[in-house]
């Protein structure tokens, strides 16, 4: 077995749910006594916990990149991917070794197999492992779906974070935004400090309960400058203040250089990519992965009348609705997504019917966003959005 079959045989294990948006198991049991069996590897770790609706992976980077800049060396556990598993884990810039990653599935396969353990499951457990090995001073792990009974959910951390809360997931984390809220909370830890970016009252109020049952320190962030970055877009200064709520309470005492050098160069230091990314001027084409109903609002109020919106996601509960919240003078170009799970192109068409939208359709991202391109002044701008999926054959 090479880096490439291992990669073939994890893409055969289950993830989370599948297509129908069934079989996901709520239960904490399998990976539990996977990271028993690595000799709880999370346990030998300083974690920095983060959940959330969105912002969840940008956080993460700033909050990583001034740690890096301050002189540490710093584990990062995000998801999904977009061009290659590895991209999952890093250690500042540096994605996992390919040859961890196929050792660990060799080592692991039988105990993987005989516990059923999902995907999400597996990339988390060899997450923790190698940073453990690595010796990394911290590290900062993104919650997968929701909070309470997500994998990442076994840590016990420094501190935990939840970015915001909106629709997501409505199918496992409920149809309300209190019932979301809940489930999100549930990484609030016993005597540790939690950090909120939602600035919606009612849900402050929820989280401030949970976190008074857990003795735990509650802190809102809220933007009280704006910082230069090399990344942009509608949320990073919202993201920004969060990250330095985190550092702040930590009191790592980290050099004001360290922090402006930190925002400064997140994409640098930590190689995300695909949010709010500007790839090209004219027209101005704008990659931004992930989005659901709530962020997608914000980042339409950025577009200009003229815009191309290119788009595909994922067959979920609540990202039909993200349909029925596009304008309608807008032109849009649809298209499915690499995946086994995509949303149906008929499917989108059969709304847009309904919204009365312009559109047209095509069968892969590629012929969408040149289409978009062709049609396009060298004034205009091209939002490229919807599931992590549609980006990987972009990069």
């Amino acid at each position: 077995m090479n880096y490439e079959e291992s990669i073939e045989w994890l893409n055969t294990i289950p993830l989370s749910f599948d297509r129908d948006n069934k079989n996901y198991e709520f239960k904490l049991d399998g990976i539990k006594a996977f990271l028993s069996h690595l000799d709880n590897p999370q346990s030998k770790l300083k974690i920095i916990h983060i959940g959330g609706t969105n912002g969840k992976g940008s956080t993460c980077s700033i909050v990583s990149s001034i740690l890096q800049e301050a002189g540490y060396k710093v584990g990062a556990f995000t998801s999904p991917h977009i061009k290659d598993f590895t991209e999952r884990i890093r250690i500042g810039k540096d994605f996992i070794w390919k040859d961890f990653v196929l050792e660990f599935i060799k080592n692991n396969r039988l105990k993987i197999e005989t516990l059923g353990l999902t995907y999400f499951e597996i990339s988390f457990a060899m997450a923790v492992d190698y940073f453990t090995i690595k010796k990394v001073d911290y590290a900062i792990l993104e919650v997968g779906l929701g909070g309470r009974l997500d994998a990442t959910n076994v840590v016990d951390p420094l501190i935990s974070v939840i970015t915001n809360i909106g629709y997501d997931h409505k199918e496992f984390l409920g149809d309300t935004l209190e019932k979301i809220t809940m489930e999100k909370a549930g990484i609030i830890k016993y005597n540790k400090p939690v950090v909120v970016g939602e600035e919606k009252e009612k849900l402050q109020d929820l989280l401030k309960t949970q976190a008074n049952k857990k003795s735990a320190s509650i802190y809102f962030s809220r933007i009280c400058k704006e910082y230069k970055s090399d990344m942009s877009g509608p949320f990073i200064q919202k993201n920004i203040s969060l990250a330095l709520k985190v550092l702040d309470i930590l009191n790592l005492g980290i050099e004001k250089n360290d922090v402006l050098n930190g925002i400064l160069n997140i994409k640098e230091n930590t190689k995300i990519y695909g949010r709010w990314e500007l790839i090209r001027k004219k027209p101005k084409i704008i990659f931004d992965v992930g989005h659901n109903i709530s962020a997608l609002k914000i980042s339409l109020t950025e577009l200009k009348n003229s815009s191309k919106i290119v788009f595909g996601t994922l067959e979920k509960k609540d990202q039909i609705d993200i349909v029925k919240i596009l304008p309608t003078h807008l032109r849009y170009y649809f298209c499915p997504v690499k995946s086994e799970r995509s949303m149906s192109i008929d499917k989108i068409e059969n709304q847009a019917i309904q919204m009365g939208l312009k559109y047209s359709l095509y069968e892969n991202i590629n012929d969408a966003l040149n289409t978009a391109i062709e049609d396009s002044a060298v004034d205009e701008t091209i939002l490229v959005t919807g599931s992590t999926f549609l980006f990987s054959d972009l990069y």
